[in-house]
């Protein structure tokens, strides 16, 4: 089963300068996921105030700036698995994040006509 496992941070709390960059432990789990042949894609995101939202109301597009006041957490980057749930809760437990950040598990839903395909690659 895929997963996604969000990297989420509080943006209302502020950056600690002196903890470490984190992004050389993330490229070890990285290659160490894609050698037991789990890793499907991941990456880091801009911080929400590079993020736009798009919505639709009354027929009409409308597009704003973020961040939000109600905004309550972000999410900063991601991985997606292909494994058991309980070996993903493993993986994400093993994602380096830092002191305001956390990690949700999410299961993937896909619904499209290529999903077998997709459940085979694995396999190929």
């Amino acid at each position: 089963m895929l997963y996604m496992l969000l990297i989420c941070y509080d943006p209302t709390l502020p950056i600690i300068a002196t903890e470490q960059n984190l992004q050389p432990e993330h490229h070890r789990l990285e290659l160490e996921l894609r050698q037991k042949g789990v890793y499907v894609s991941g990456a880091g995101l801009w911080p929400v105030e590079a993020a736009k939202n798009v919505q639709h109301q009354s027929g009409q597009e409308i597009v704003t700036d973020g961040p939000f006041a109600e905004t309550k957490e972000a999410v900063g980057g991601y991985y997606i698995v292909d494994c058991e749930g309980a070996e993903a809760m493993t993986i994400a437990a093993r994602i380096p994040v830092e002191s305001r950040s956390w990690v949700q598990v999410r299961p993937i839903a896909l619904f499209h006509p290529n999903v077998a395909r997709i459940s085979q690659m694995k396999e190929d």
